[in-house]
């Protein structure tokens, strides 16, 4: 649950399914503007098993990230990939768009 004092959510379930759709979908977008599809795809295939530990370290790495996401939005974006079904749908979108 949020904290009444807090607006970044602690766990995945506290981010509203269309949200965390439209999180993916910015940075699906963000990344096919930018010609990185084979790059992102390759990278996040790899490292599916570990989908977890690649969300902390965005969490570590959230100045980078933040160049996509502003605000919460790269906390949220975390949690997001900890789930192994949004990673897979994060590449669905990739290739959809491009």
């Amino acid at each position: 649950m949020l904290d009444s004092n807090s607006e970044i959510p602690t766990v995945l379930e506290d981010i509203p399914e269309p949200e965390q759709h439209a999180l993916l979908e910015k940075a699906a977008t963000w990344i096919v503007r930018r010609g990185l599809t084979a790059p992102a795809i390759i990278a996040l295939e790899t490292c599916k098993p570990l989908n977890f530990l690649g969300s902390q370290f965005l969490i570590a790495f959230s100045p980078f990230v933040q160049a996509i996401f502003k605000g919460d939005e790269y906390h949220k974006f975390a949690l997001i990939l900890e789930k192994d079904a949004n990673v897979e749908l994060l590449i669905e979108l990739i290739e959809a768009q491009s």
